[in-house]
Parts: structure tokens; C-alpha cells; sequence
């Protein structure tokens, strides 16, 4: 229980307080813009306020203790030594398996993101909101081992009589997510996918690296990135589907990668990949939506 007794469930007292206002004065706050005000109008929506979520979390221990390459038991042709993955191969840390030593990490980064996408989502539902647009997920690193993940958008209602089921999440600005509904689909949420792997620095990559190796390209890196990358969109596909989505719209894809120490005068590398959009269903047969115009006076403005 902190001091202003929130115990971390439910919406913070200083989101509460900022609902209570919005009822009390009617004011509504919005970060569209003027061209988005105008979209959100032609998609049937009015904007009921901004709404924001968002989380601190320490992310101090990875999990991961050791080199790449580990032995293990069993395996297939794949498998290296006792069934451990070969020498050089990314290894993936996503999913529960033996291997997983970064588990820790990727959990992590997925509670903080789906957390303040739902304190974000719980503050549209407060307001009365269908749905919240243009949403901003952000994740900054803060001093030490601290990670702020926000998830920041504009909340919308329906003028309409049909109403969705839940609150919906898309990035789409209003005029995409006008020209979405007229061609027939309806935006399910926003969907991520995740994915981190460690790679043992073998001894060809190693001899890339060389200052004599010249201006080469390094295989093991390009393997690694190229792995965490794929693995992250079947992520992004899986969480899609998920939701019940008939198609997804990948909006950013970012990734990094940094040194390991595995050991004494010993580095490897892990990488680490999100990939993000929205997932969408079909919900009537679609029909050719009308195009941006631009408009002129005819006569003069002297």
C-alpha cells in the first residue's frame, strides 16, 4: 500500500481524479489534430478525452548466466553436443524451454507494455469510450535499471447505435482509421511480439571482427538479428490471432543488440526485437473508400 493507498490494481487516485473532472466540467482533452478531429468525424467517432497508462518497473536480473552455447540432453539434427543447439546458432529466450535464459527479461518487457496499455484502456472504459486512437507506446530507460513503458492515445465514442464489444486499441491515426472502417474492417487492438536471443561469438565471428578482416560482412550478427526479427513477427502473428484477428498491420519494428560477458577475456551477443501494429478484423463487405481531397477557394480571398 503506498501512501495515497493505491496498492497498484485498478486506476491510480490521480487518473480517477482526472475522469472525475472530465465529468464534472465537460472539457475534453484530445491529441488529435485539426485533419484528425475531421477524420474521427467521418469515421462516426467523437473524442471523449486523452487518456494515458503507464508503469515503472526495475528490470535488473536478465536471467541469463552464461555463454551461447550450453550442452544439453536429447535434441534432433539441429541439437549440438548431448543435444544442446549447435556452435554459432542463436539461441531463443522467449518461450519456457532450457535454453530460456532470458526469459526473465522478455516477461518483464511484456508486463510493463500490457500493463500500461491496460491502465490506458481502463481510463477509456471510466470515461465511457468505444475505443482509444493514434495510441503512443513508448518504453524509456531511466536512471539505473529502471524502464517507464506509457501507452498514451485519444479515447472515442460511437455516434452510432452498434456499439464494439470491448474497448479497441489501434496507432492508426483517425483519417487511416476512417479510411480502414469504410473499407470494411474494424481495428481488434494493438498486438506486439517479442522476441530476445543470445549468440556465442565462435571463432569465425570473432575473426571478422579482426582489425585485419577488412571491410567484411560479420555472418553471425546478420544470423542473430535476422533471427530475433523472424521470431518476433511469428510472435506478432500469434498475438494476432489471438484476439481473433483476420489480418495485422505491422506500424514500427525495432531492435537492438549488445555484448554478453559469458566469461573470462569471453563476449557474446544478444539481440532483442519488437515488432508492432494492430490486428483487424472484417466485419462487412467493403467498399471503396472516398479519397483525401484538397480544397480551394474558386473565387478570391482579396
Amino acid at each position: 500500500m503506498t501512501v495515497d493507498g493505491w496498492d497498484g490494481r485498478g486506476l491510480p487516485p490521480v487518473a480517477k481524479a482526472r475522469i472525475e473532472r472530465a465529468s464534472a466540467d465537460g472539457v475534453r482533452t484530445s491529441l488529435l489534430s485539426a485533419d484528425g478531429l475531421a477524420g474521427l468525424e467521418v469515421a462516426g467517432f467523437e473524442a471523449v478525452g486523452e487518456v494515458l497508462g503507464t508503469t515503472v518497473m526495475q528490470i535488473g536480473w536478465s536471467g541469463w548466466g552464461g555463454c551461447g552455447w550450453q550442452p544439453g540432453w536429447g535434441g534432433g539434427p539441429r541439437s549440438g553436443f548431448y543435444g544442446g543447439p549447435r556452435l554459432g546458432e542463436p539461441t531463443s529466450m522467449v518461450r519456457q524451454t532450457r535454453f530460456s535464459g532470458y526469459e526473465p527479461w522478455a516477461r518483464a518487457i511484456r508486463h510493463g507494455r500490457d500493463t500500461a496499455l491496460g491502465r490506458m484502456r481502463q481510463e477509456a472504459t471510466a470515461l465511457g469510450a468505444d475505443g482509444v486512437v493514434g495510441v503512443r507506446l513508448t518504453e524509456e530507460r531511466m536512471e539505473g535499471q529502471k524502464h517507464e513503458f506509457m501507452a498514451l492515445g485519444t479515447a472515442v465514442r460511437s455516434r452510432g447505435r452498434q456499439r464494439p464489444e470491448r474497448t479497441f486499441t489501434t496507432d492508426l491515426a483517425a483519417q487511416d482509421l476512417a479510411k480502414l472502417l469504410g473499407a470494411g474492417w474494424v481495428p481488434a487492438g494493438i498486438v506486439y511480439g517479442l522476441s530476445v536471443a543470445v549468440r556465442h561469438d565462435d571463432w569465425r565471428t570473432n575473426t571478422a571482427l579482426s582489425p585485419f578482416a577488412g571491410n567484411i560482412e560479420v555472418t553471425g550478427y546478420t544470423e542473430l538479428i535476422t533471427h530475433v526479427r523472424a521470431a518476433a513477427r511469428d510472435d506478432f502473428a500469434r498475438q494476432a490471432a489471438a484476439l481473433g484477428a483476420d489480418a495485422a498491420l505491422m506500424s514500427a519494428l525495432r531492435s537492438r543488440m549488445w555484448k554478453v560477458e559469458a566469461g573470462e577475456n569471453h563476449t557474446d551477443h544478444a539481440a532483442e526485437c519488437i515488432v508492432t501494429g494492430n490486428a483487424i478484423a472484417k466485419f462487412k463487405t467493403g467498399r471503396k473508400s472516398t479519397p483525401s481531397l484538397t480544397i480551394l477557394p474558386l473565387r478570391s480571398m482579396r
